[in-house]
């Protein structure tokens, strides 16, 4: 989704608000804030969302943080329910044909929040829009799946050459390239969300503002003070107002997960999308309720631009895989279930037989190090001539983040690397290494669909999001048989021979997969834990009687 979390994609530094540790209530900027000693409004949901977005238009988003937001204003053809699985959204029934390249599409009968009617044409405007290259959206390879995508973005073909047509308002018919069991999922992201064809003709990039946001999910943009809160209320012309339980959203960057410990604590927030890992213990012994660790598709990682010498070296690269200890770091720095991670597909993707490893994986760390000054000195380095270089991270990480990237800098030391760790803004790093202009950094990376070609396809030539800059053409033409196979076991066993590629190639340098670290209100109903992670305020539901007894 896409990262990311404090991970992918973009970040930007939380709003601070005057903190007070212990009981009572803390005061907010901004009029969507509570007053110092005031009580939660009823029907309110107040949600820790980990950082400040960027953007809030479904086609430019590319940010988990993003994604929360926007997936509780607008919705796909399909919707996610409280378990994170797919269902029915704006299209309320679909069928395909037997090879799986031909889906039909029937929408409901639904408006958009300003009273116009959502139409197919919706959809194809804003699939075209993601897919024109003056639109630059990093997520434009996400529509591949669908024929003649690729060469649009590209700009060999014009966007009504789309595999995607509209019969009339209420059917959408849609070729794909090739056969994709996991369609449904990838229709609940971002990307493929229609925008209202009228609002962002008329307005532009302004057509995001509070006044102008017009979308056709549960929830309606009213406010958003930039790095301190945006608030969301229920929207009377969604399908399935009705069942919609709370009246309003206010989400908050909460990119210090300390602070936003104590505004949980003191009832500040219901929810903390994100736990402070170095209080973990004190979280787990004096408030356990608040934590239930489920194993998440998102991964942490080391990235080198292999554009840039002498990170091309195949020596180098493996030199600074066998330098990581990943044991130490899930163990001691970070210790909350992480699993250390020495493939790139987290356990238990779906459909994914598995089994990948670095071939180093049972050597004992002295050995590893001793293995990976070898190499480097192959390389043409050495104790008298180390490798200088670049460690970029986001400057707005949670304390932990910084703390690994610490005891990483120790590590690449025992191979003759010494990398000077460069803070930089969150939005300006994922900038920067999607543009490749880093040596060395420490992104991460959560699905956006149950399948593990999220994870693959960030090293396929010429991606998005291939920070790296990685390119193998056997890699590239294994995932391209994954895609053309109906089978979804042979399917599989092609991934999987496609992440052999990229081990066997030092591509990827993976750190951990990580678990769930939600801290979470017993009296928040209706929240559950999922691998995706995905939790729409559509399905909560507030105990407001547990809450002020908890905070009275």
């Amino acid at each position: 989704m896409a990262w990311n979390l404090d991970l992918n994609r973009r970040l930007a530094l939380g709003g601070a608000a005057a903190l007070a540790i212990g009981g009572g209530y803390l005061a907010f900027r901004g009029k969507g804030g509570r007053a110092s000693g005031a009580r939660p409004q009823p029907g309110t949901f107040y949600r820790g969302n980990v950082n400040e977005p960027f953007t809030l238009d479904p086609t430019m988003s590319d940010a988990s943080w993003e994604f929360d937001i926007i997936g509780d204003l607008m919705m796909g053809l399909t919707t996610e329910n409280a378990a994170g699985a797919p269902i029915p959204g704006m299209a309320e029934s679909w069928q395909t044909s037997p090879d799986g390249l031909s889906w039909i599409f029937k929408l409901r009968e639904a408006q958009w929040s300003d009273g116009k009617l959502l139409t197919a044409e919706d959809f194809l405007f804003a699939w075209r829009r993601l897919l024109d290259p003056k639109t630059a959206a990093s997520y434009a390879y996400f529509a591949y799946i669908i024929r003649n995508a690729e060469a649009i973005n590209t700009g060999h073909l014009p966007g009504t050459a789309l595999g995607a047509h509209a019969p009339d308002p209420h059917t959408l018919q849609v070729q794909l390239k090739n056969p994709a069991p996991y369609l449904l999922e990838m229709l609940t992201h971002t990307a493929l969300m229609p925008v209202p064809r009228h609002v962002v003709e008329a307005e532009g990039k302004s057509w995001t503002k509070p006044g102008k946001y017009v979308c056709n999910g549960p929830f309606l943009l009213t406010e958003w003070i930039p790095n301190d809160h945006i608030t969301a209320v229920r929207n009377p012309r969604f399908h399935d107002a009705a069942n919609v339980k709370v009246e309003k959203v206010i989400y908050f960057p909460t990119m210090d997960y300390s602070a936003a410990l104590r505004r949980l604590r003191a009832g500040e927030l219901d929810v903390q999308a994100r736990l402070e890992n170095n209080q973990f213990g004190w979280i787990k012994k004096n408030m356990p309720e608040l934590i239930n660790p489920v194993p998440q598709l998102i991964s942490d990682m080391v990235a080198v631009n292999l554009g840039k010498t002498p990170f091309d070296d195949i020596r180098v690269r493996r030199a600074i895989n066998l330098a990581i200890n990943r044991e130490a770091i899930t163990e001691k720095i970070i210790p909350v279930g992480y699993i250390p991670a020495y493939g790139i597909v987290p356990p238990n993707t779906a459909n994914f037989p598995g089994g990948n490893v670095f071939d180093f994986k049972n050597m004992s760390a002295p050995a590893r190090t001793i293995e990976g000054q070898r190499l480097m000195r192959d390389a043409g380095f050495g104790p008298d001539n180390r490798l200088r270089t670049s460690y970029m991270i986001r400057s707005t990480a949670a304390g932990s983040y910084r703390a690994v990237a610490a005891v990483l800098q120790q590590m690449f030391a025992l191979v003759y690397i010494d990398a000077d760790i460069v803070p930089t803004d969150g939005q300006i790093f994922y900038k920067q290494i999607q543009e490749h202009d880093f040596e060395m950094a420490q992104p991460g990376w959560q699905a956006d669909f149950n399948d593990a070609s999220n994870f693959l396809d960030l090293y396929r030539t010429g991606g998005g999001n291939n920070w790296s800059n990685y390119s193998n053409p056997t890699f590239d033409r294994m995932l391209g048989a994954a895609q053309n196979d109906p089978d979804i076991v042979s399917r599989g066993q092609k991934l999987s021979a496609a992440e052999e590629i990229l081990l066997k190639d030092e591509a990827a340098m993976p750190l951990f997969f990580w678990v769930s670290g939600n801290l979470v209100r017993p009296y928040v109903k209706g929240w559950v834990g999922d691998a995706m992670d995905v939790h729409r305020s559509r399905w909560i539901t507030i105990d407001e009687k547990a809450r002020a007894a908890l905070f009275s």
